[in-house]
């Protein structure tokens, strides 16, 4: 998962309903940086007052629906000068940044 790519929520957790997301809730990965093991999510509301939600969202708590496109060379380009370091992927189960360089020493668990 990389920013903007489509994932899906798929728990429910006191956090997130309390800003009314809910699992199943469709949304796009819309910051190149993790914090927390969490990336900030964009949710459609579907309502005409208030088109998106946003929140930070647990990685473990985000299932991939389609991958939005980009190389990591295309999103290393948006990032504030062009840091590599700052963390942008999760790749099998890694949190990644562009150097290759792996945030968690075991796969899927995103605190170890």
């Amino acid at each position: 998962m990389k920013e903007y790519d489509k994932v899906k929520l798929i728990v429910d957790k006191p956090q997130y309903l309390k800003e009314n997301i809910h699992k199943g809730d469709i949304g796009y990965i819309c910051l190149p940086e993790i914090r927390d093991n969490c990336f900030y999510i964009e949710f459609e509301t579907g309502d005409d007052s208030d088109l998106y939600k946003y929140a930070n969202i647990k990685i473990e708590d985000l299932e991939l629906v389609k991958d939005g496109g980009f190389t990591d060379d295309e999103i290393l380009e948006g990032i504030p000068k062009k840091g590599p370091r700052w963390w942008c992927k999760v790749e099998d189960g890694y949190i990644m940044n562009l150097l290759g360089e792996k945030k968690n020493k075991i796969p899927y668990d995103y605190n170890s």
